[in-house]
Order: C-alpha cells, then structure tokens, then sequence
C-alpha cells in the first residue's frame, strides 16, 4: 500500500522532478561550453582594464614631469620675448622665476648667468650659502662651449647621498649676451612625493630618459642608475621607432604600446611590462608600466572558475527547492485562493465607498450648477446694460451663455484643467466687473509656462473662491474688493482684502470651502490651506495628479 502511494505521488509531482533534471542537466552543459569562452572574455576585459590604467598612469607621469619644467619654460617665454624689454627688466624677471622655482618640493637649487659680450660672467643663484653649488656651476659654464643661439640641456648626475636632474636652458640675445637660467631637482625628493601621492594600484610606475637613465622607481637604489634589465628584450631603440617623432622629440602614437612579460626585480613576480614614450615640453622620456600577471589575469580568471562552482551548486539547490515546492503546491494554491477571495471583498468595499464619496462630489457640483442667485443678479445687470450700452450687452449676453454652457456641460470626474478653469473664470470675471465697476479688481498673475495649464485642480474650485470672496466682503467705490489669482508651480494662490460684511449671507461660504475640502482629502492631498493672514484672506490650491 505504500508502494502504491509512492507511484501516485511520484506520477502527480513527476513532471517537477523531470524539470527540475532538465534544468541541472542544462546548467552543466551550458557551464562546460562558455567556461572556456567566458574565461577568454575575461581575460579580454582585464587587458581593457589594464589599458585604462596604463593611460592613466602615464597622464599622470606626464603632468608631474612638465611641473617641474614650467620654469624652463616661463624663461623661454620671456627670453624668446627679450626685443620688448630692456635688458635690466628681462634680468629682474628671471630673478623673479629663479626664485619662485624653489617653491617647488622637489627642486632645491637654482641660478641665473649672463655672459657679457667680452666675456664677463655675471651670476646670481637662489642659495648663496652653497659655495659648493656656486663652483660647480661656475666650472660647468667655463667648460661650456654654445655655437647655437639656444640650448636645452637636461641631465642627470649621481652624487654621494642624492640623485640631481639639472636643467639648464641658454639663449643667446641680439646684443650678443648669452643668458644661462637653470635649477636642479632632487629626483629621491620627486620619487618620496610621487609615491605618497599617487599609490600604486595594481601596478607600479617606472620612468628614463632616452639613455635609460632611470629618473623614478619604486625603488630609488635604481634612480640615477642605467636600467639595462629592462631593455633585453624590449631595446630603447625599438621603443623610440614605435613612437612618433615630432620635430626631432620622441612622443607616443597613442594606439599600441609595446609590451613584454618578464621577472620583476622589484616584486620578484612575472609581470606585463608595457613600454610608451611621452613628450615633456622639448624632451622625451619612457615610461615603463608593469601590471603583476598573477594579480590581474590568473586571480581573475581564477574567481571566474570558481563562480561556475558556486552556479552548479546551485542547480542542486534548486532541484532540491523544487521538489519541497512540489509537496507544497496544493496549499499553496489553496491560500491564494483565500487571498482572491478577500481581495474580491475589499474591492467591492472599496468600490462602495468610492461611489459614496464620488455621489457627495456631483452632488457639490449640481448645488453649483443650479445657482439662481448669480442667473437674477446677471439678469439685473443686463436690464441695466441694454439702455446704456447695447454693444457691450450683446457681450454680457454671450458670456453669460458661456458661462451657463460651462457650469450645465456633462463630464467625468470632479477635475478639470487649469487652463479651461481659468478661461471659465475670465468670462465669470467679466460679468462680475460690469455688476460691480470698478468696485471690483480681480489680477490673474502667471509665473508659469503652459504645461501648467495642463495640471488638474477641483471643477469651479476658483470660481468658489472668488464667489465667496464677493458674497462675504464688503464692496464699494471707496473700499473695492481686490482679488489676486497667482499660478506657480505646485499650486495656485487665491487671496483677497478681507472686509467681511457685517450681516452674513444665509448660506455661509463653508460650503464652498467644505467641497474643496473634500475634494483634496478624497484624493489624500495635505496641502490645501486657507486663512486670513495680515489682512487677507489667503487660500491655497494644491494640483492633484
């Protein structure tokens, strides 16, 4: 017998379990066949990665480089401009440049020479307590012989305890003066800045001129050192055609830079070393980038790997999940079959009291409809208006059939557009300002544009204000009713001087007010507000969406 209830289980739930082995079956099919694919795509996408921070890496070598020639080039510019200035003002403002070059962190000494015509040397240095400075730079400039009218000069000397990049640049002036300008950066003081401001992400940074003179390295035993290690299988000469030369400076082309793998000597790692030049103003250096391959690619790849682990265990897990759903299945249709029926009963509920509320409304908007008091005192006014002027009371007689046409017309819903409230209300205005003269001011003020006019307010929600306003205030030549009607954004502001009449009309204006009212808390709307608030009376209409 209980054999017998297995199979008729087994047969009910049968189609599951057969699912549930169709789906395992292809997640390992479907892992087997893109593993290798998807792998290859990672990889792909690591080397995208790597590009990325390569090009990175090397805008920011290129910003720091140029910092430091900033002043060799400001005093290019100005020596270059020299025809414009006397020779005293040109000499002032290399002083000046010498000396705004110590604010750098890195450059420690500077200088300006002048060689005279006759041969006459005139210097002036930053640090005159470096004696040793001073007599370096006087035996360098004797030894110096310049047959060009201007020379760069950009070297790198090794001494005791630092690491010097000294840059110097000569121009010889029209009054056959030779101006030397020229200052020296501490590259262990470049590198100990360099490295605290820019970490190493993923890879590490290093950078020559194109002799191979290492000029920046994670490890500064090698700064001020030949690098041949780096240029065995990769040779400077290669890494120079690869770029373009422009004006006889090496620079990068931009669209693929050599790269080689090799042991790191600094990490001790395999590493992709990627191999570009870039152009410092009037030199050009390399710029070595090495990425470990075990970090970027086989950890990667690796992680791929096991995430395909993690979506085979979890086909198991979802078979499994099937088969409890499975034994499930029956109570759970059961309990969604109670949830309809009480959804059933809270929409007939809701849909009793929506008719309930909804009658109160329409109810609200027949009391305005059916309003004798404003038809007698249009009638009143037009029999006055015929004798006087019956041009206008041919318009009296229109509006106020548009106004009737407007306030009779059939129509969905409690809402309307501001644009057909307002055009409503301009008609109803007109026939207000003839009963009334000029005892009755009414300003529409618009600070909007016209989708605006498109948002939905309560029907006659304005028109029962301003009716209200009328009925309930006093109103004469001397003291006229001023009505001001604002749009903005998110609502629409109703205000006028507040003068309330001393016997009050029968029917208050809370009714008009409890049918806004209503209206904004059928549709849960908070804002709508009214009061009187230094000296007049102030309502706030809310759109509804």
């Amino acid at each position: 017998m209980q054999s017998s209830k297995f199979w008729a289980l087994f047969k009910k739930y049968q189609q599951y379990l057969y699912l549930s082995m169709l789906l395992i079956a292809i997640f390992f099919i479907g892992s087997s066949l893109i593993n290798q694919k998807i792998t290859s795509a990672t990889e792909d996408l690591v080397q995208d990665i790597i590009q990325g921070n390569l090009k990175s890496k090397e805008n920011i070598v290129a910003f720091e480089f140029k910092q430091l020639n900033n002043s060799l080039k400001n005093a290019q510019k100005i020596l270059n401009n020299s025809e414009n200035n006397s020779f005293e003002s040109l000499k002032e403002k290399l002083l000046f440049i010498s000396d705004l070059t110590l604010e750098h962190h890195s450059i420690h000494n500077s200088f300006v020479s002048v060689v005279s015509s006759n041969g006459v040397l005139e210097n002036h240095f930053s640090n005159k307590k470096d004696s040793l400075y001073q007599k370096e730079i006087n035996i360098f400039l004797k030894k110096t012989l310049f047959v060009e009218d201007e020379v760069l000069m950009d070297t790198v000397i090794t001494e005791k305890n630092s690491v010097i990049n000294r840059k110097i640049y000569v121009k010889k002036l029209p009054n056959n003066k030779i101006v030397y300008i020229g200052y020296d950066v501490d590259l262990i003081s470049f590198w100990s800045y360099f490295s605290e401001t820019y970490r190493g992400d993923g890879g590490y940074t290093v950078v020559t001129n194109k002799d191979g003179i290492c000029m920046l390295h994670p490890d500064t035993k090698y700064i001020g050192r030949k690098i041949e290690m780096y240029f065995k299988e990769v040779s400077i000469e290669r890494i120079l055609k690869s770029s373009l030369k422009i004006n006889g400076y090496y620079v990068s082309d931009n669209i693929n830079s050599l790269k080689d793998k090799a042991i790191s000597e600094y990490l001790g790692l395999e590493v992709l070393r990627y191999y570009d030049t870039i152009k410092i103003d009037n030199t050009s250096l390399i710029v070595v980038i090495s990425f470990p391959v075990d970090i970027h690619l086989k950890e990667t790849t690796k992680d791929i790997q096991g995430y395909f682990s993690w979506i085979s265990f979890l086909a198991f897990a979802t078979f499994m999940l099937i088969l409890l759903v499975s034994r499930f299945l029956l109570k759970k249709e059961y309990v969604e079959n109670l949830k309809v029926v009480e959804e059933k009963e809270n929409l007939i509920n809701v849909n009793e009291k929506y008719q309930k509320k909804n009658a109160i409304l329409q109810l609200n908007q027949l009391k305005k409809k059916i309003n004798p008091h404003f038809l007698f005192n249009s009638l009143n006014s037009l029999h006055v208006l015929i004798d006087l002027n019956p041009e206008l009371s041919q318009q009296f007689v229109l509006k106020l059939a548009d106004v009737y046409r407007y306030l009779l017309d059939e129509r969905d819903g409690n809402l309307i557009s501001v644009k057909k409230e307002m055009t409503f209300l301009e008609q109803y205005i007109f026939l207000q300002e003839i009963r009334f003269n000029k005892s009755l001011n009414v300003s529409i003020i618009n600070n909007c544009d016209d989708k605006i006019l498109g948002r939905k307010i309560p029907f006659l929600s304005i028109e029962t204000l301003v009716e209200n306003a009328i009925k309930h205030n006093e109103i004469t030549k001397i003291n006229p009713l001023m009505i001001d009607i604002i749009i903005d954004k998110n609502f629409i502001t109703v205000k006028n001087n507040y003068t309330p009449r001393k016997s009050k009309a029968k029917d208050s204006h809370h009714i008009g007010l409890d049918y806004l009212e209503n209206t904004y808390q059928y549709y849960q709307i908070t804002t709508f507000k009214t009061g009187v608030i230094g000296g007049h009376f102030v309502c706030v209409l809310p759109y509804i969406t």
